[in-house]
């Protein structure tokens, strides 16, 4: 994957062996507001990164599968998992999430802030959906919006997906899609910000 934020897998390994966490330790917000009331099944998450959601899950008992394409951040996953004794549940997939074949099928997939241009977010989406006859996809984004009004995020255009933009491939697939931009709050050494996310919710 291309991208102006540096989406290689070498320059991601570089990213998660230089800090101890990349990511927070807790899984997202709207993740757990949204989905952690779904009756357990099999879930996988795409680009899970160091694992923060996929492991929220497994602590519930579901089985999950990190779609990630840095062996560094797969490695950080199997040992939090481990270490949290959750090896059990957790498998990983060293994948890019355009043409990643899961291990099993699942009833949750989960794609959170895999930031890339909207093409490759769409391969990325529908072949998701080719391996999930049934259940939910989630999806959440920075919005493009939150480039000029929001805090954080992505500085790049190319990589923030609009509402137009999921609506239009919701509606070319025939899916029912709820689509939704949401507000987050960010704690900052100047006070509290606001930023705008995106988020996706398919349910087959």
């Amino acid at each position: 994957m291309s991208s102006p934020i540096s989406q290689s897998a070498k320059d991601w390994d570089k990213r998660y062996s230089e800090a101890e966490s990349v990511w927070s330790l807790e899984p997202n917000q709207f993740v757990a507001a949204e989905l952690f009331e779904l009756p357990v099944g099999k879930m996988v998450d795409i680009a899970g990164g160091e694992g923060r959601n996929a492991l929220a899950f497994a602590n519930l008992g579901w089985k999950v599968e990190n779609v990630e394409f840095s062996a560094v951040a797969l490695e950080k996953f199997k040992a939090r998992a481990k270490a949290a004794g959750l090896s059990q549940l957790c498998s990983s997939n060293l994948s890019d999430a355009q043409s990643a074949k899961f291990a099993f099928q699942p009833s949750l997939v989960l794609i959170a802030y895999l930031q890339i241009p909207f093409a490759e977010l769409e391969k990325t989406l529908d072949n998701a959906l080719s391996q999930m006859p049934h259940g939910t996809l989630f999806g959440v984004f920075h919005a493009r919006r939150n480039l000029r009004e929001g805090f954080g995020g992505p500085q790049s255009i190319e990589v923030l997906p609009s509402v137009e933009q999921l609506c239009d491939w919701a509606e070319r697939k025939g899916l029912d899609a709820l689509i939704e931009e949401r507000f987050r709050e960010v704690k900052t050494p100047a006070g509290v910000r606001q930023a705008i996310d995106l988020t996706l919710k398919v349910s087959r």
